[in-house]
Formats: C-alpha cells, structure tokens, sequence
C-alpha cells in the first residue's frame, strides 16, 4: 500500500537512472576480444620440475610462464608488434604511451581444471594451460595481435629450451671432462697396480692355488723318483763291483777262441787283432778298461799305426778308417792344448759298458731332478707368499676396480644426458617436445565482447529498482499522516479498543487469489531470465 501510494515517487526516481544506464550501455565503444589458448603437456612439463618436487606442479607452471610473460610482453617486443601493426596511430609520436595502452588491452589467464588428488583423494584444482587475449575496437586487429602472440609464444617457449639444454649441455660436457681425466688417473692406478701385482691379482689366485697344488705334487713325484733311483744306483754299483771282482770268463774264452781262428787269416798286427787282444787283457784284469801309463802321446801313436792297418784293408772314405782320423784329430787337438793326462780306455766288456752307462745315466737324472725339486721349492715358496699376500692386494684392488666402474658409470651417464640435451636442444628449435600446444587459434569474433548491454541493463534495473524503492521508503517514514492502529497508538499513547476487520466475500478472496497468482508466475518467469542474464553478463 506504501509502494502504491508512492508509485510517482518510484517512476519519478527509477525511471531516469534506468534510462541513464540504457544510454550508457549504448553509448560505451565495442570491443572486440580474440583469444589463443594453450594446453600444457605433461610429459614436458614433468621437465620442468626439480628433483623430488613432483608435487609442486603449479609453482613451476606459474614460474615457467611467468618468465613466457615477460619475454613476450615486453617493451621492446610490444611497441615493435604495435609499430608493425599501425595500432595505435593516434600514439605515433608518444610510442611509450602506445605500449602502455597496448599492455592493458593484453589478457593472460591460467585454465584450471579439476583432478582427482590420488594421495589425499580429493579434487583439487591444477593449471591445465592458458590463454592470450587482445582487445581491440576491430576484430581483425583483435585476431591478428593475438595470433601474433601466440606465435611469439611458441617462439620464446622453444628459445627458452633451446637455451635451456645448450646450458644443460654445456655444463655436462664439463662434468664429463672431469670425469674423463679421472678416469684416465684411476686406469693409470690400476694399470701400474697390476703391473706391481701381476701374479698375486684376485683373478689369479685360483691359478696360484692350483699351481701351488701341481708343484706340490710334482714335489712328490720327484721326491718318488729320486728315492727310486738312489735305490736303483746302489743296486747298480753293487752290481758293477761284483762283476769287476769275478771277470767273464765265458766271454774271454769266447774272444780267445775268435783271436785263434783269425791269426789264421790275418796277421796278428791286423786292427781286428790287435782290438781282440786288447778287449782279451781288460777282461783279464776285471773290466776296468784302464791302460797303466798310457799317455795321450802313446795313444797318438798307437791310433796312427791303427790307422796305416786299416788303410792297408779298406779305402779312405770306409767308416772305420773316417772314425780312426776322427780320433787322431781330437789327440792332436788335446795335445797341441797342452793335455798329457792319461786317457783312459773305453771298456769292451759290455757288460761293464751298460752298467757304467747307467750309472751315469742314473746321476745325471738324479742330478736333475735335484735341480728340479730345487727350482719347484722356490716356486712353491713364492707361490705361498703370494697366497698369504691375497687378500690384501684383492682389498686394494676392488677399491680400484670400483672407482674405475664408478666413474666410467658415471662418465657413460654423462655422455647419454649429454647427447639428450642436445637432442632436445635441436628438436626444440625443429618445434618437437614442446611444453604447450595451441588448442584453439585465434578466431575473428563476431560479436563485440564488451560492453556488455544486457548486463549493463540488468544492473541498471536492480540499482534503479532498489533507489526508487529505498526513496518511497524513506518517503514513507517521513510521511506524517495516521495510517492503522501503529499510527494511532503511536500518536494517542493509547492502544485502541477495537478493530474493524477486512470483510471476507467472494469478490475480496477473488482479488487475493489473483493478487498472489500473479505474484508467483512473475517469480517463476523472472528468476530463469534473471539467471540466463547473469550467466550472459558472467561470461
């Protein structure tokens, strides 16, 4: 009923702040807004990260774009964009003012979305990418700056790794150097390690045991040996001693018997002769084949006269005749050398011969396997020292070994991160592995983006609603005529005794009934249209 009353005072002060804000939605310039927006790849963007700071996922994408932000809308970039583009002409002459205008009309907003938190299992929200805006009084400038800055985007992002991996490069390629030459120093360790160590290494102490083993059962067997042939001397001297003490009988009876059947043929100073008889007095005397004083001298001379014997029956070139000269030569050698020992004279008997010959055969063996055992006693003592000396050089050669591996490890490593680097250097500039992508390139809008009309009305309506409604109020404090039973009381002091009722018909209940249905239909047809304006001023 107050409203009512005061419906002048509500046109009289709605009315013309609405109309002011329909001329104001209509007389703001249009802009235009073209956008690029960019999603961020995960794989590329994990490089971004430090170590162990996988959760912190945002900070390094705000930093990283950040830093994007910079080198693009910087000055010198920006007044260059607006010099080639003719975008502010009226600015011409005050370029710095140029760029600060064409700095406010740039829009850069990071993109959320919503992921399930796998730790706490929750939803939280995460920079999934960005978008660039521009706002101009054309569309076709408000695409075309944007399109320009999407490129200088892509471009900056792909300069920023390429300079990001030549740096990481660089730098291992001096680690690798320094482990190059550490390296080089710990193989020249190991190398003169080796060559003082060379037969006491842990790869040759199994060789060393088992040699250890062979020596010590070659040891034995010579031990064996030389027992055997000691037992096999003595038995031989005795031998040879019983033989000298009783001569061969037999066989001087036999040789006697040979002598008598030749002195028919020959003469009896015939070589064959005179060697029967000489074979005939050493086994006479025992087998000993020792002439008392026979000097080389008389040896000499008795050969030659062999000699001449011999001629006398076969020709120069007949065996016994070379053997004879043979010997003759070696006399002479002896003698002009200055020799007159006696020679002792080969025994005949051949029994003699084959037990003398081994006994001699029996102490040249034994002598060399003395000398055998002997060399196998130092051999086996160096081997033992060695054994004893194992675990040591084994302990400082696997500290060797492991510094090498580890460093070569190390080296490889540096070498693959190192040749990744310049991969990712060469294929950032080739616009491979990028950490963004473009998504939606700028398109040429159809339809201004501000201002926004409907919005500015809705605004208009609820202000110039809610001024008029306040004034009829304040008017209806101020009002000082009696209205109901509150006025009466407030004016008499006094509460009144009786009320006259509002009369219930049939024609008062029709008007509440309408009074409330077209209450209720305007609510449900007003909040929608109030909800769709909202919308459509938000987005």
């Amino acid at each position: 009923a107050s409203l009512r009353r005061r419906r002048m005072l509500l046109f009289a002060v709605g009315v013309p702040i609405f109309v002011g804000f329909i001329l104001l939605a209509f007389i703001l310039p249009k802009t235009y807004s073209s956008a690029a927006v960019f999603r961020f790849e995960k794989a590329a963007i994990a490089g971004l990260q430090g170590p162990g700071n996988q959760g912190d996922n945002d900070y390094y994408i705000d930093q990283y774009v950040s830093k994007l932000k910079d080198s693009v809308f910087s000055e010198t970039n920006l007044g260059a964009i607006s010099k080639q583009l003719g975008l502010y002409p009226e600015l011409n002459d005050k370029p710095e003012a140029a760029v600060v205008k064409f700095g406010k009309a740039l829009h850069l907003d990071m993109i959320k979305e919503k992921i399930l938190d796998p730790q706490s299992g929750h939803e939280k929200d995460i920079n999934s990418g960005f978008q660039v805006s521009y706002d101009s009084k054309t569309p076709e400038n408000a695409q075309k700056v944007s399109q320009m800055l999407a490129d200088q985007f892509v471009i900056v992002s792909r300069k920023l790794r390429h300079d990001r991996e030549t740096a990481t490069a660089a730098f291992i390629e001096t680690e690798a150097e320094r482990y190059r030459a550490q390296i080089a120093e710990l193989e020249s360790k190991l190398a003169n390690f080796k060559q003082q160590h060379i037969s006491d290494l842990p790869e040759s102490a199994q060789t060393n045991m088992s040699a250890k083993d062979r020596t010590e059962e070659e040891m034995a067997n010579i031990g064996e040996q030389i027992r055997t042939l000691q037992q096999n001397q003595t038995f031989l001297k005795g031998q040879l001693q019983q033989f000298q003490a009783n001569p061969d009988t037999e066989t001087i009876r036999r040789l006697e018997d040979e002598y008598a059947r030749k002195k028919v043929t020959y003469d009896e100073n015939h070589p064959d002769m005179v060697a029967l008889r000489r074979q005939i007095e050493v086994l006479r005397r025992g087998g000993l084949g020792v002439e008392q004083g026979s000097s080389l001298q008389s040896q000499l001379e008795n050969q030659r006269q062999i000699l001449v014997e011999t001629r006398q029956r076969y020709s120069d070139d007949h065996p016994d005749v070379r053997r004879i000269q043979r010997t003759i030569s070696t006399l002479e050698a002896r003698i002009a050398a200055g020799e007159k020992a006696d020679q002792p004279i080969a025994p005949t008997n051949p029994i003699v011969v084959q037990l003398r010959t081994q006994l001699s055969g029996n102490a040249n063996q034994l002598a060399s396997l003395e000398e055998r055992k002997a060399e196998l006693r130092e051999k086996l003592a160096h081997l033992q020292s060695l054994l004893v000396l194992s675990p040591q050089v084994e302990k400082d050669y696997q500290v060797l070994t492991r510094d090498v591996t580890l460093a070569r490890e190390k080296y490889d490593e540096l070498l693959k991160r190192k040749m990744d680097a310049e991969f990712g250097a060469a294929a950032s500039l080739a616009g491979r592995g990028d950490e963004f992508r473009l998504i939606l390139s700028p398109a040429l809008p159809s339809s201004p983006s501000k201002p926004s009309r409907p919005g500015i009305l809705v605004i208009g309506a609820i202000i110039a609603a809610m001024l008029s409604m306040g004034a009829a109020f304040f008017a209806g404090a101020l009002d000082p005529n009696v209205r109901g039973r509150g006025d009466l009381a407030d004016l008499l002091g006094v509460s009144p005794l009786a009320v006259v009722p509002e009369i219930q018909n049939s024609v008062s209940r029709g008007i509440r009934f309408r009074q409330i249905t077209t209450m209720a239909v305007c609510l449900l047809v007003s909040v929608p249209i109030m909800y769709l304006i909202v919308r459509l001023v938000v987005q």
